[in-house]
């Protein structure tokens, strides 16, 4: 898969001075599409990224090294390596990655990884939603490298959306059975638990905070893509810009009528945490917006 990274930078960026940027969201929630974004917006993505699949044709634009520690960690905790569970299970995630031994070695791996992708790069990052529950892990890993402008993103979908798509799944599908459930009910447990760990990085960090749903619409789509570059003190291109527009893609989204969510058990509860997320990306963009008319 090609990609488009900065330009090529001989001299080392100290790592004090770098951009780190965790792209953070739920399955299903959009993140490939706005880091695909990003990277055409000159943020390195790194190599090698996850090749495309027929539930994700346009690329996840993941990058397999993160994608593998993940997996690893999770697997290490015995956890589902894919990241899915009950909101119970998932909720512990957090707390355990927190606790997992940094060692020389383990800091080591990650380092050399990091030295030999990103060594010239002043703006990289990774998506994966596994990183959402493991986040504790990465930001504590990459302040004890000497990172020290880490600056997470975060995008939000709403529920239904999330659960309508997560739910055809094949993989969820044969395992919502062995959790007593359904494939509606597995997927929106899962949702409230990443959104709950969504909103204490929020509430811990300087973060941004996005809607899916601001990406389908072009001009809103560049004010925010502006926004996003403005917190990551990137410069923005009219090039890089065009190119970004280009790339996103209203018809990715799919519609139906039904309601995933009718009749579903924590359903109420997703709704208002929604609510709670989506008013804070409100608020940040309502900041912005005075601030540029300033």
């Amino acid at each position: 898969m090609t990609t488009p990274t900065q330009t090529p930078n001989p001299q080392p960026v100290p790592r004090g001075q770098a951009t780190v940027v965790p792209v953070l969201g739920m399955h299903r929630s959009g993140t490939s599409m706005f880091t695909r974004a990003l990277n055409l917006l000159g943020m390195a993505l790194g190599e090698p990224l996850m090749q495309p699949q027929a539930d994700n044709p346009k690329g996840f634009w993941e990058n397999e090294f993160f994608y593998d520690v993940d997996l690893r960690l999770l697997h290490a905790m015995e956890c589902h390596v894919s990241g899915y569970g009950t909101a119970v299970q998932l909720l512990q995630i957090p707390a355990l990655s927190q606790k997992v031994e940094r060692s020389t070695d383990n800091l080591g791996v990650i380092e050399d990884y990091v030295a030999n992708q990103f060594g010239s790069c002043a703006f990289w990052g990774w998506k994966d939603p596994r990183s959402v529950l493991l986040f504790p892990f990465w930001l504590s890993s990459l302040v004890e490298l000497g990172f020290r402008r880490i600056r997470p993103t975060v995008i939000i979908r709403h529920p239904a959306a999330v659960v309508r798509s997560m739910a055809r799944r094949t993989d969820l599908a044969a395992l919502a059975p062995s959790f007593g459930g359904s494939s509606e009910e597995l997927a929106l447990q899962m949702w409230s638990a990443y959104s709950h760990a969504l909103l204490d990085i929020v509430e811990q960090t300087d973060c941004f905070v996005s809607a899916h749903e601001w990406y389908l619409d072009r001009e809103t789509a560049r004010g925010e893509l502006y926004r996003c570059g403005e917190y990551l003190g990137m410069p923005i291109s009219a090039q890089g810009m065009t190119a970004a527009l280009q790339w996103l893609d209203p018809g990715a989204v799919h519609h139906s009528d039904a309601d995933p969510l009718a009749g579903l058990p924590g359903a109420q509860e997703a709704l208002l945490l929604h609510g709670d997320l989506l008013s804070r990306a409100r608020a940040q963009r309502a900041c912005w917006r005075l601030q540029d008319a300033a």
